[in-house]
């Protein structure tokens, strides 16, 4: 039998919200536990299984197959993702991370390879900077095909807490955004200013007495998106997307072990909301290796994970 499994629910919620860390570089980050190796992961037509697919949920938000491979300290080392080209999956890009002795991510490097169809080309480099062991200053370099940019994010602490980002493009400050905390370093709000003075992004919180949210309202100019969140214990039940208006964009059911069981979606071509169920297999690590998602009560896609772990 399954057994329940908290951590996973909290780290898959904490995703969602995380808006001061930079992205996915641990195994729980992914919702793995154990000691994982590597996952390769596949998502295909349910009619049509030879056929890969995006279903723009859990592993296939953006591309058909990925593969991640991590270290033994459970720290992301490489990311490839996958995409179709004419019928076959191949290397879309290649991310390889690289670590320092503290556990800390030193340095990315992103690889546009698309298949082989163009020469391959570095698309984005990152350089991380700690004091303190705090994360203080991030040099990005993007690539393109007929310009490059340079970015800098410094951030700014006070007393233990992140206050500010300034972030640089090309030697030149682009935006702020300042950042409240209550006495316990839950969120209150993150405010982001041009380099005009003009406000621009802003995202509200309010928290429950345990210091999640329960809602959180993202506004820039006249666009406004409001999440809001249910808990059950220990885990999160419900999570809500709403625009403006007040129409439901968006809702997700999880179970009482985190994963998502219902999603809705609002369909502007019909005006109506498609639902979407999700079924999981579990491997004896209590890591899912196959998810069915049906649409509308009729099966759409399969995801299959390859997991292999450390001895």
């Amino acid at each position: 039998m399954r057994t329940k499994n908290y951590e996973k629910g909290i780290c898959f919620f904490l995703l969602l919200i995380s808006t001061v860390v930079f992205s996915q570089k641990r195994t729980s980050d992914f919702g793995l536990v154990g000691k994982v190796q590597s996952v390769q992961s596949k998502t295909t037509s349910f009619n049509s299984p030879q056929k890969t697919t995006t279903s723009g949920f859990l592993d296939s938000e953006d591309f058909d197959s990925f593969l991640l491979e991590f270290d033994a300290r459970r720290n992301l080392i490489l990311r490839e993702n996958y995409l179709d080209y004419k019928g076959k999956l191949g290397v879309f890009d290649r991310t390889v991370l690289h670590y320092n002795h503290r556990n800390q991510i030193e340095k990315l490097e992103t690889t546009l390879i698309q298949n082989g169809e163009e020469p391959k080309k570095t698309a984005q480099k990152k350089i991380f900077y700690y004091l303190k062991n705090q994360l203080i200053r991030v040099d990005e370099f993007n690539f393109g095909r007929t310009s490059n940019q340079y970015w800098v994010v410094n951030s700014v602490f006070d007393r233990g807490k992140l206050k500010e980002k300034v972030f640089w493009m090309d030697d030149e400050i682009f935006s702020r955004t300042h950042y409240q905390f209550d006495w316990n370093n839950n969120p209150i709000s993150e405010k982001t200013y041009h380099n005009n003075g003009v406000l621009g992004k802003t995202l509200e919180y309010q928290n429950n007495s345990s210091g999640l949210p329960v809602k959180i309202t993202n506004q820039s100019g006249n666009m406004k998106v409001i999440e809001e969140f249910d808990y059950g214990e220990n885990y999160i039940k419900k999570h809500n997307l709403i625009d403006s208006k007040g129409q439901l964009l968006e809702s997700k059911l999880y179970d009482d072990n985190g994963m998502i069981s219902e999603a809705k979606r609002w369909n502007h071509t019909n005006g109506n909301h498609d639902v979407f169920n999700f079924r999981f297999k579990f491997d004896q690590q209590n890591n899912w290796t196959e998810c069915e998602i049906n649409q509308n009560n009729v099966p759409m896609y399969r995801i299959i994970r390859t997991i292999k772990y450390y001895k």
